[in-house]
Protein backbone atom coordinates (compact mmCIF):
# COMPACT_ATOMS: atom_id res chain seq x y z
CA UNK A 1 0.00 0.00 0.00
CA UNK A 2 2.72 2.48 0.98
CA UNK A 3 4.80 1.58 -2.07
CA UNK A 4 1.78 2.14 -4.34
CA UNK A 5 1.19 5.54 -2.75
CA UNK A 6 4.84 6.51 -3.24
CA UNK A 7 4.77 5.41 -6.88
CA UNK A 8 1.52 7.33 -7.46
CA UNK A 9 3.06 10.40 -5.83
CA UNK A 10 6.20 10.09 -7.96
CA UNK A 11 4.10 9.83 -11.14
CA UNK A 12 1.92 12.77 -10.13
CA UNK A 13 4.84 15.05 -9.18
CA UNK A 14 8.07 13.61 -10.62
CA UNK A 15 11.47 14.59 -9.26
CA UNK A 16 12.72 17.86 -10.66
CA UNK A 17 9.24 19.08 -11.65
CA UNK A 18 7.92 22.51 -10.80
CA UNK A 19 5.03 20.78 -9.00
CA UNK A 20 7.36 18.87 -6.70
CA UNK A 21 9.41 22.03 -6.12
CA UNK A 22 6.15 23.83 -5.25
CA UNK A 23 5.25 21.22 -2.62
CA UNK A 24 8.63 21.48 -0.93
CA UNK A 25 8.70 25.23 -1.52
CA UNK A 26 5.31 25.54 0.15
CA UNK A 27 6.81 24.11 3.32
CA UNK A 28 9.98 26.23 3.08
CA UNK A 29 7.99 29.36 2.22
CA UNK A 30 5.59 28.89 5.11
CA UNK A 31 8.50 28.73 7.57
CA UNK A 32 10.04 31.82 5.93
CA UNK A 33 6.80 33.81 5.74
CA UNK A 34 5.83 33.12 9.36
CA UNK A 35 9.30 34.14 10.58
CA UNK A 36 9.33 37.29 8.41
CA UNK A 37 5.84 38.52 9.31
CA UNK A 38 6.37 37.76 13.00
CA UNK A 39 9.67 39.64 12.96
CA UNK A 40 7.98 42.69 11.37
CA UNK A 41 5.48 42.68 14.23
CA UNK A 42 8.13 42.18 16.93
CA UNK A 43 10.74 44.52 15.38
CA UNK A 44 8.74 47.33 13.72
CA UNK A 45 11.72 49.71 13.62
CA UNK A 46 13.95 47.36 11.61
CA UNK A 47 13.97 47.85 7.82
CA UNK A 48 11.76 45.30 6.08
CA UNK A 49 14.64 44.46 3.68
CA UNK A 50 16.93 43.50 6.57
CA UNK A 51 14.28 41.22 8.07
CA UNK A 52 13.47 39.72 4.66
CA UNK A 53 17.14 39.09 3.87
CA UNK A 54 17.86 37.58 7.27
CA UNK A 55 15.09 35.04 7.09
CA UNK A 56 15.64 34.41 3.38
CA UNK A 57 19.23 33.44 4.13
CA UNK A 58 18.38 31.27 7.13
CA UNK A 59 15.55 29.40 5.46
CA UNK A 60 17.61 29.12 2.26
CA UNK A 61 20.01 26.78 4.03
CA UNK A 62 17.08 24.67 5.20
CA UNK A 63 15.54 24.77 1.71
CA UNK A 64 18.72 23.45 0.12
CA UNK A 65 18.52 20.25 2.13
CA UNK A 66 14.75 19.89 1.62
CA UNK A 67 15.16 20.22 -2.15
CA UNK A 68 18.18 17.94 -2.19
CA UNK A 69 16.23 15.22 -0.39
CA UNK A 70 12.75 15.67 -1.87
CA UNK A 71 12.63 17.79 -5.04
CA UNK A 72 15.68 16.69 -6.96
CA UNK A 73 17.97 13.92 -5.79
CA UNK A 74 21.40 13.43 -4.33
CA UNK A 75 23.28 12.21 -7.41
CA UNK A 76 25.50 15.28 -7.06
CA UNK A 77 27.58 15.36 -3.90
CA UNK A 78 26.91 17.81 -1.11
CA UNK A 79 30.43 19.15 -1.75
CA UNK A 80 29.11 20.20 -5.19
CA UNK A 81 25.53 21.30 -4.45
CA UNK A 82 26.05 23.41 -1.34
CA UNK A 83 28.77 25.74 -2.69
CA UNK A 84 27.03 25.89 -6.06
CA UNK A 85 23.76 26.86 -4.39
CA UNK A 86 25.35 29.78 -2.50
CA UNK A 87 25.39 32.14 -5.52
CA UNK A 88 21.80 31.12 -6.37
CA UNK A 89 20.56 31.85 -2.86
CA UNK A 90 22.80 34.91 -2.59
CA UNK A 91 21.49 36.35 -5.85
CA UNK A 92 17.90 35.61 -4.93
CA UNK A 93 18.45 37.07 -1.45
CA UNK A 94 19.72 40.31 -2.98
CA UNK A 95 17.08 40.44 -5.71
CA UNK A 96 14.13 39.55 -3.50
CA UNK A 97 15.29 41.97 -0.79
CA UNK A 98 15.50 44.77 -3.37
CA UNK A 99 12.04 44.01 -4.75
CA UNK A 100 10.45 43.76 -1.29
CA UNK A 101 12.08 47.08 -0.41
CA UNK A 102 10.70 48.66 -3.56
CA UNK A 103 7.25 47.25 -2.81
CA UNK A 104 7.38 48.42 0.82
CA UNK A 105 8.16 51.99 -0.26
CA UNK A 106 5.25 52.10 -2.72
CA UNK A 107 2.66 50.04 -0.85
CA UNK A 108 3.57 50.12 2.86
CA UNK A 109 0.10 49.11 4.05
CA UNK A 110 -0.02 45.98 1.88
CA UNK A 111 3.53 44.75 2.34
CA UNK A 112 2.58 41.51 4.09
CA UNK A 113 0.36 40.54 1.15
CA UNK A 114 2.82 41.72 -1.50
CA UNK A 115 5.46 39.51 0.09
CA UNK A 116 3.60 36.48 -1.28
CA UNK A 117 3.89 37.27 -5.03
CA UNK A 118 7.47 38.42 -4.42
CA UNK A 119 8.18 35.05 -2.81
CA UNK A 120 6.49 33.15 -5.65
CA UNK A 121 8.31 35.00 -8.44
CA UNK A 122 11.70 34.46 -6.84
CA UNK A 123 10.77 30.83 -6.11
CA UNK A 124 10.33 30.11 -9.83
CA UNK A 125 13.71 31.71 -10.58
CA UNK A 126 15.32 29.59 -7.86
CA UNK A 127 13.68 26.39 -9.14
CA UNK A 128 15.04 26.97 -12.62
CA UNK A 129 18.57 27.81 -11.48
CA UNK A 130 18.68 24.96 -8.95
CA UNK A 131 17.43 22.48 -11.55
CA UNK A 132 19.90 23.55 -14.24
CA UNK A 133 23.04 24.67 -12.40
CA UNK A 134 23.06 23.22 -8.89
CA UNK A 135 21.52 19.76 -9.15
CA UNK A 136 21.98 19.52 -12.94
CA UNK A 137 18.76 17.59 -13.08
CA UNK A 138 17.55 16.17 -16.37
CA UNK A 139 14.37 14.19 -16.92
CA UNK A 140 16.02 12.79 -20.08
CA UNK A 141 18.92 11.23 -18.17
CA UNK A 142 17.49 9.30 -15.21
CA UNK A 143 19.32 9.25 -11.93
CA UNK A 144 19.04 6.65 -9.18
CA UNK A 145 15.93 8.24 -7.71
CA UNK A 146 14.15 8.16 -11.08
CA UNK A 147 14.59 4.49 -11.93
CA UNK A 148 10.98 3.59 -11.05
CA UNK A 149 9.67 6.42 -13.23
CA UNK A 150 11.27 5.13 -16.44
CA UNK A 151 9.86 1.62 -16.31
Amino acid sequence: MTTDLIQFHDRLVPRGSLGRFALAGGFNSTVFYLAWTTSMFLLPDVDVRILWGTFWGLTGVMAHFVHRWYTFDSHKSLAWTLPTAIPVYGGSLLGSSLTIGWLSERFPNQIEWLGLPNLLCWGIIIWLTMRIFVFQFSSLKPHGSQVDQTE
